[in-house]
Order: structure tokens, then sequence, then C-alpha cells
């Protein structure tokens, strides 16, 4: 005798974009789907018993995964943020001395383009220097803390996806700009410890991580 009454589980799609599959070990597709479980009576839907969840599918591989995957940032925002964190610190750090210095400004130049815009030059480097005058004027201090906008968020959104000795190196390449004209001062001094602040590092990673690139820079 066939079962009059079955249940069953749908799939609604309620949501699409790009994320890290696994599986396929890259930048992919993917569907966010919503399972429903319904009630049907002679082949016929009759009521919905509730979501039964949420998940990803690859639409490549068709792998499935959790949700919770969309935080693991893909290779493109990695780059967006790698490129976006260093032109903050390097910026930051040339506002506070170094910006009429055609070494410091090449040592700069040169971690830009590294950091993923290869056609990146010194007359681009002027033009944002000089956009970011009215940031200058902000770099204020507050509570005994300068204050630089737009470098907190981009160093924050970097600082997730660097391993710890990934954060002093980067630490340290900002540095460089600093002493590509000299000895650091007071103000760049204070540029270093702000980035290795809010890429998480303790005041004492961020004074040793400065003290090993001045070592360097004079050996």
């Amino acid at each position: 005798m066939l079962a009059l009454v079955r249940s069953g589980v749908c799939y609604r799609t309620i949501g699409r974009g790009s994320f890290h599959c696994e599986r396929c070990g890259g930048d992919r597709p993917y569907r966010h789907r919503l399972s429903r479980r319904l009630t049907r009576v002679l082949g016929l839907s009759l009521a919905s018993l509730g979501a039964t969840g949420e998940h990803l599918r690859c639409t490549k591989c068709r792998t499935w995964y959790r949700v919770e995957l969309l935080t693991v940032p893909t290779v493109e925002q990695m780059r967006v943020a790698l490129l976006a964190g260093t032109k903050a610190a390097v910026l930051a750090m040339l506002r506070e001395g170094g910006a009429d210095s055609l070494v410091a400004r090449r040592r700069a130049v040169e971690m830009i383009r590294s950091a993923g815009e290869p056609d990146y030059h010194d007359g681009r480097l002027l033009e944002d220097l000089s956009g970011s005058g009215k940031c200058r004027a902000g770099s204020v201090m507050s509570g005994g803390e300068r204050v630089m906008p737009g470098l907190r968020p981009s160093l924050e959104a970097l600082a997730v996806q660097l391993e710890p000795r990934a954060r002093g190196w980067f630490l340290a390449k900002v540095v460089e700009v600093g002493l590509a004209d000299g000895s650091l001062s007071d103000a760049e001094r204070a540029v270093a410890g702000t980035v290795a602040r809010y890429l998480g590092m303790t005041p004492a990673q961020g004074r040793n991580v400065v003290s090993l690139a001045e070592e360097a820079a004079q050996a």
C-alpha cells in the first residue's frame, strides 16, 4: 500500500556570491541555499514543517559547505586588503616625514608595487600624498594617541589574514620607508607604533621589530 503522507526537503536559493572553495582550491561562485521540510499528501505539498538549515554549494564542484565558510576571505579579498593596508601604512609614514625624499618615496613605491599595483609610480604617490592633505590635518593627538583617519580599518582588515610573523615582516617594511632618508623621527616612530597596534601586535613586539629594522639599516 502506498503511503499517502510523506515528508521531504526542498531547497531554495537565497543568495549568490564568490567564496573560497576548499575542494576546488580557489575562488568559486556559490549558491546560498535554505532547506525546508515539507509534508506531502498524494504528491502535493500542503504544509511546511519549518526551515532545517542553510548551506553553501559550490556551483563548480557542487560540494556543500556550512555558511561559516563565508568568513574565510577569498583570494581577491586578500589582495584588496593587502594593497589597501600597504597604501594606508606607507602614506601615514611618509606624511610624518620623508615625503620630500626621493629615496623614501622610491622605497614606498616599491612596497606598493609588490603589494599588487605594478603600475604604481612616483607621480601617483605624490597625488595620493597631496590628496591626503586633509588626513594630515586630522593626524592629531587624542588622549595621548595619534589619530590617523582611514589607517585603522585598512590595517585591521589586513591583520586578520596575516600570521603573527607576517605582521612583523609587514611592520618592518613600513619602518624601512621611514628609515630610507635617515633615522626615524619621533613622529615616524609613533606611526610605527600605531601600525603595530592596529596589526594586533603588543607594544613590546612593535618596539622589537622597529629596533631590528634600525639595526639592519645601520649594518
